[in-house]
């Protein structure tokens, strides 16, 4: 037997792919409405093929649908109220990155929790605490000025016994420290292997001879001397040059000569000696640049170029800055006995032969061990205190779920200031930013009527914002090491260890 078909009713649903009808439209509206396969809006009475566009209408009509939520279509009186309702039902996810063994978390608080009680196999939580104790440390000296001058008397004395001369005196031990005479030393001065007074061999015999890049000027300034030599000077006579002179034959003869060499190419010319030399017209310029080589090549054929400066050091420039002005308690934990740093000299009385606490602490140690227990016991952080509604807390996981919870009592999170409490909190692990969250950014303006005075004005629907968290490095980070296994020995896994 075919099963019976319900004949059609007066009211068809306006949605294409919905076959249902109804008797009344009354009765056709309400299924629209409640149905959770048509995004349709009972109150403008208009049908939308997404929820998208569903969303977007909702917002670009305030009179009908007041302040809406553009994630859940919810509409709220006021933009306190949707805002509100965004942080606490619509959070962001976050994506932090753990820059000890990569892992990645989506809340803060999970972040901290997984530094806190020790599940990173590079960073302890050892080293986790340290760093928040050093924040605070930093917190104390820098908003209390009387606090910062003792912290540099206790390590000025240290400083001060410290001797980075590179000249100085030298203490004399033995005979030449007493008091007796010293009798005079004789010896006798040391003479040259050559007398001074010998002859020349007669290789050096004769002048030199003349440089090939100067030989042509040399000629012109023989020309402008033998005529020079050639003149008589009188007081009633002119310059004249007397005929059969031997000052106007040698200049004859040096023009000659002279002529001869700019004439010829090459000339070999002979010296009394024997010895020939050969002059050319080519004048050598020992500088400059021969077969397109520069006179550097040629005189240091084997040399090699500067290398170019290298990148700037940070790690180099601290260590530099060490040495001139000791170490600096902002990038370095010398104080802290579970970091490499730790260095308890600085903080030894050579006066008292004790150590200073290197809080703001009075106390003193005879032992370095002491000092140690003593900085475990009583200057280790045992629970945090939230500065807006002074709550205490017994972990930073459990203050920083506080201020992700962002709760109706408590507005840490809102908080001009948020970032550097968070700083401290994190022991410099993260850091915030408040950003348009990404359902908003996309922000069209529409343009509406005011009832109250029937003008078209330009509408901007509300743009909820939320803290963007970023993992970020404390200032005395250290990069961690791979410690591979041993060739030979039993495998072992891959261990990490910054310090």
């Amino acid at each position: 037997m075919p099963p019976k078909l319900d004949p059609i009713r007066r009211f068809k649903c306006t949605y294409d792919d919905c076959d249902m009808s109804f008797d009344t439209e009354k009765a056709m509206k309400s299924h629209k409405k409640h149905s959770d396969e048509h995004d349709y809006c009972h109150k403008c009475d208009e049908d939308f093929d997404s929820y998208e566009e569903y969303a977007h209408h909702k917002i670009t009509r305030p009179e009908e649908h007041g302040k809406a939520c553009r994630v859940c279509g919810d509409e709220f009186k006021s933009e306190s109220g949707l805002r509100r309702h965004i942080e606490k039902s619509h959070s962001v996810d976050q994506k932090l990155t753990c820059i000890g063994c990569q892992e990645t978390f989506y809340r803060a608080c999970l972040f901290i929790e997984h530094l806190e009680f020790g599940h990173c196999p590079v960073i302890s939580a050892s080293q986790f605490h340290g760093h928040i104790i050093h924040k605070q440390l930093i917190t104390e000296y820098l908003k209390n000025g009387t606090a910062l001058e003792r912290f540099k008397q206790k390590t000025s004395k240290y400083e001060a016994a410290i001797d980075n001369e590179q000249e100085g005196g030298i203490e004399l031990e033995g005979p030449l420290g007493e008091d007796e005479e010293i009798e005079e030393v004789k010896f006798e001065a040391l003479k040259p292997a050559t007398p001074p007074d010998s002859p020349l061999p007669s290789t050096f015999a004769g002048p030199y001879p003349p440089l090939p890049s100067f030989r042509n000027v040399s000629d012109d300034c023989s020309e402008v001397a033998s005529t020079v030599g050639a003149m008589s000077l009188g007081d009633a006579s002119e310059c004249s040059t007397v005929v059969g002179s031997p000052v106007a034959a040698t200049y004859r003869a040096s023009s000659t000569y002279s002529n001869s060499i700019r004439g010829n190419s090459s000339t070999q010319i002979t010296s009394g000696h024997g010895s020939s030399t050969t002059s050319t017209n080519r004048q050598l310029k020992v500088w400059g640049n021969r077969n397109e080589k520069s006179a550097s090549k040629i005189l240091f054929p084997d040399a090699k170029p500067t290398p170019a400066p290298s990148e700037f050091s940070i790690a180099a420039h601290d260590e530099a800055m060490k040495q001139s002005h000791g170490p600096n308690i902002m990038r370095t934990r010398f104080w802290d006995p579970e970091s490499s740093d730790w260095n308890p000299e600085p903080f030894f009385d050579a006066v008292i032969c004790k150590y200073n606490c290197p809080f703001i602490c009075e106390q003193t140690f005879g032992a370095s061990s002491d000092l140690i227990q003593h900085i475990h016991g009583d200057h280790r952080a045992t629970r945090m205190q939230c500065p807006t509604c002074l709550k205490y807390f017994k972990s930073a996981t459990a203050l920083m779920s506080h201020c992700e919870s962002r709760g109706a009592k408590c507005q840490i999170a809102k908080a001009n200031d948020f970032g550097t409490f968070l700083d401290r909190l994190s022991g410099g692990f993260l850091g915030v930013e408040e950003m348009v969250r990404p359902d908003h950014r996309n922000n069209p303006a529409v343009m509406l009527q005011n009832p109250a005075t029937g003008q078209v004005q330009r509408y901007q629907p509300p743009v909820a914002s939320y803290l963007q968290y970023t993992v970020t490095k404390p200032p005395d980070w250290k990069e961690p090491t791979v410690q591979t296994t041993v060739i030979g020995g039993p495998p072992k896994e891959k261990m990490f260890s910054p310090w």
